[in-house]
C-alpha cells in the first residue's frame, strides 16, 4: 500500500475538516431537527424566474454562455455589481476593481494566496467565520484572536495585539471581519467601531478583510445606516471587500465577488487563472439578467420576512425554555444566533446526547475560536426549520441543557 502522508504537502497537512460541513451528513438523517446547517432556505429561491432566464439566456447567447470567459468575469455582471455597489454605499468603485468569484469562499483563498506568507499576522473576532479560519490557517498564518462585544470587535484589545505581534517579530497583514449579523455570532458591528477599524488599519498599516455575505438580510430597514459598508470609508484602499448572492438569490448559481484596488485585482486575476481559469459564464449571465430585470430587488423584502419571522421565533422559544444560565445573541439580521452555556459545560460532549435522545444538531462552538476556546459555545441556524420545528427543536435542546446542569 502507498503511505500518501508521505506525498502530502506540508500546507496539506494542516488541512481540517470543517465542523460545519461534518455536521451537514449527520443532520440530513431522517427524523433530525437542524440547527446546524447555515444555507439559505430553498422556500427562497425564486426558481421558476430563475428558469425563464435560464431559457432566455440559452435561447440568445447559448454558445457564449457555455464557452469559456474571462477571468475576471462577465462584463454584464461586472457593470451591475458596480450599480449594485453604489446602492449598498460603495460609491467610488469602478468595474477595474471588481474581480467575480466563484462564491465568496474562493475570494477568501485567493485573498489569503495573495497576501500571507507563512508566520504572517491576521486578526480574528472572536468567534469567526469557519471557512475563512479554514483558508488562512491552511496558508500557515498566526491567527490572532479580538474578543467580540455586543458591538463587535473590541478595538482595545484589538490594538494590544497589533502591538504584541509587533514587538514579537511577526508581520501583521489583515484583518478579518463580518460587519453585518456575523456568522457565527450574529453580532452587527457599530458604525463607530466601523471608522475605528479603518483608523486602526491606518494606523498600523493594515489591510481589511470586509466579508459581507449576510448585509441585505436585515429586519428592520431602520438599520440601514449602520449597515454601511467599511470600504464606503475607505480612502486608501485599505479595504478588501468581498460578498455573493448565494443568501439573497441562490447558491447554487456560485457568483460571488471582491471590491478591490486595481493592483491587488491584476494580481488576483493571476492567481485565478491558475484556479479555475474561469467562473461559470452561464451562471455570471444568469445573475446578470436577474439584477436587470429587478428580480433580486424585488424579493429582498420577502426574504428578510422570512428570517425575520424564523429567528423571532427562535428567540421566543430560547426565552421561555432554557435555564436561566444559558444566555444568546439578538441578532437584528442574518441567519444565525450564538449561545453561551455555563462555563462548566461542553457543547460537543452535549451534543451527542442531543443527537441520540432528542433528535437535534447545532454546531458546536469551539471550532470558530482561532485560539482553541469556546467548549461551552454552540451556534443555531434558524434558516432551514419550519416554526413549528423552531419550538419544538428548542425545548429539546433546553431539556439536555437542564440535564447537564443538574
Amino acid at each position: 500500500m502507498v503511505n500518501y502522508q508521505e506525498f502530502f504537502s506540508g500546507d496539506a497537512q494542516l488541512m481540517q475538516y470543517s465542523a460545519i460541513r461534518r455536521m451537514a451528513r449527520i443532520s440530513t438523517q431522517p427524523g433530525i431537527i437542524s440547527f446546524s446547517a447555515g444555507a439559505p432556505n430553498e422556500e427562497t429561491f425564486p426558481a421558476g424566474e430563475i428558469g425563464v432566464i435560464i431559457s432566455s439566456v440559452l435561447a440568445s447567447e447559448g454558445k457564449t454562455a457555455l464557452q469559456y470567459g474571462l477571468t475576471l468575469g462577465f462584463g454584464g455582471l461586472v457593470d451591475a455589481i458596480v450599480d449594485f455597489c453604489l446602492k449598498r454605499g460603495i460609491s467610488s468603485v469602478t468595474s477595474e476593481q471588481i474581480a467575480i468569484t466563484s462564491g465568496s469562499q474562493q475570494g477568501l483563498d485567493l485573498i489569503g494566496r495573495l497576501m500571507i506568507d507563512p508566520g504572517d499576522v491576521v486578526f480574528f473576532e472572536l468567534p469567526s467565520y469557519i471557512g475563512a479560519i479554514s483558508a488562512f490557517r491552511n496558508l500557515q498564518a498566526t491567527l490572532i484572536e479580538v474578543r467580540q462585544a455586543e458591538d463587535g470587535f473590541v478595538i482595545e484589545e484589538l490594538i494590544t495585539r497589533i502591538e504584541q505581534s509587533r514587538r514579537s517579530g511577526k508581520r501583521a497583514k489583515l484583518i478579518y471581519v463580518i460587519p453585518n449579523f456575523q456568522n457565527p455570532s450574529g453580532v452587527t458591528l457599530s458604525l463607530r467601531k466601523r471608522q475605528q477599524l479603518l483608523e486602526v488599519a491606518e494606523k498600523y498599516d493594515l489591510l481589511i478583510v470586509e466579508d459581507d455575505p449576510y448585509g441585505e438580510v436585515y429586519f428592520d430597514p431602520g438599520l440601514l445606516e449602520q449597515l454601511t459598508p467599511i470600504k464606503s470609508f475607505d480612502r486608501e484602499g485599505r479595504v478588501l471587500y468581498i460578498s455573493t448572492f448565494s443568501k439573497i438569490l441562490a447558491p447554487g448559481l456560485r457568483t460571488g465577488w471582491i471590491v478591490a484596488p486595481k493592483q491587488i485585482i491584476e494580481k488576483l486575476d493571476i492567481a485565478k487563472q491558475a484556479t479555475d481559469l474561469c467562473g461559470s459564464m452561464l451562471d455570471q449571465r444568469i445573475v446578470a439578467e436577474c439584477l436587470r430585470r429587478g428580480i433580486i430587488q424585488k424579493h429582498l423584502p420577502s426574504i428578510r420576512e422570512f428570517y425575520r419571522a424564523k429567528c423571532q421565533v427562535m428567540l421566543d422559544s430560547l426565552k421561555c425554555f432554557m435555564p436561566s444560565e444559558v444566555r444568546w445573541t439578538r441578532p437584528m439580521g442574518g441567519l444565525f444566533l450564538w449561545v453561551t452555556l455555563p462555563a462548566t459545560l461542553n457543547s460537543e460532549e452535549i451534543l451527542y446526547s442531543c443527537l441520540e435522545h432528542q433528535k437535534v444538531a447545532y454546531v458546536i462552538g469551539r471550532p470558530f475560536h482561532v485560539n482553541g476556546e469556546g467548549a461551552n459555545t454552540l451556534r443555531l441556524a434558524f434558516c432551514k426549520e419550519n416554526e413549528d420545528n423552531i419550538r419544538v427543536g428548542i425545548e429539546r435542546l433546553a431539556r439536555v441543557f437542564k440535564s447537564y446542569l443538574e
